[in-house]
């Protein structure tokens, strides 16, 4: 990243949400809220992904995955274990938008997003609900918006008690401001597996067993009425949720 004038500046932070993203960075990203957005941009495709990124500690980290997704095509990515301090809304160099908030320790945890620099602008707002859980919203034409949740879950090492505190942070999340479609996703940590008992909300071409975290998953998507994305059903509505969108892998 650079300071250098020429470039464009570092979006301002604003107050961080009450009672989850207090005391970090600057203040948090509520300076994103207010970015402004233009409706020129009529997209027929939004390609969206999710990626653990191990650590985003550093600036040469950053620049490493920019290097790594120039080489992809991709609108919006919601990041993992981003393992960088506090919590910020910055311009980088390229022109594209990261977003970051730290997880409970600086040595592991954390979401963030990644935006295209030519969607930064069709940005209404970014905010973190707990330090798993984060999303954005997107104006993608005058009438409608698409919000994104990106989610880090515990691992198996953690209690239950955690999982089921992050989907009451999902759950929030999804119900604070209202869009016309929603996208969850993000590293669950889970095993949905094969479809069981003629469930549509997960399709015929899982693998595997599922797991107990992977029944928690499955019971959430059954509350909220979310699908699993690459599975829907044919008679499935058109304006439908989907979680857990394609994801791609740091060769």
């Amino acid at each position: 990243m650079s300071n250098d004038n020429n470039k464009r500046p570092p979006v301002p932070g604003g107050p961080a949400i009450p009672g989850y993203g207090g005391d970090h960075g600057n203040g948090g990203a509520g300076g994103a809220k207010n970015l402004r957005w233009r409706f020129g941009c009529h997209l027929r495709r939004l390609d969206l992904a999710t990626y653990n990124a191990r650590t985003l500690r550093t600036d040469e980290k950053i620049v490493e995955l920019e290097e790594e997704i120039d080489k992809l095509r991709w609108h919006i990515i919601g990041l993992s274990e981003v393992r960088r301090e506090g919590e910020d809304t910055v311009i980088l160099e390229s022109g594209n938008l990261l977003y970051y908030r730290e997880g409970d320790h600086l040595s592991q945890g954390g979401v963030g997003f990644i935006v295209q620099k030519s969607l930064v602008n069709n940005v209404v707002k970014i905010e973190s609900v707990s330090t798993r859980v984060a999303y954005l919203i997107l104006r993608i034409t005058k009438r409608y918006s698409l919000k994104v949740i990106q989610v880090y879950a515990p691992t198996s090492a953690h209690p239950d008690q955690e999982v089921e505190e992050m989907y009451e942070d999902i759950s929030r999340a999804m119900h604070s401001s209202k869009t016309q479609y929603t996208v969850l996703m993000g590293d669950f940590n889970a095993k949905l597996g094969t479809r069981e008992n003629g469930e549509l909300k997960v399709g015929k071409f899982g693998i595997g067993q599922r797991n107990p975290r992977g029944q928690q998953l499955a019971d959430f998507m059954e509350k909220e009425g979310l699908f699993m994305m690459n599975f829907l059903p044919e008679a499935a509505p058109q304006e439908v949720d989907l979680v857990e969108p394609r994801r791609f892998h740091k060769k």
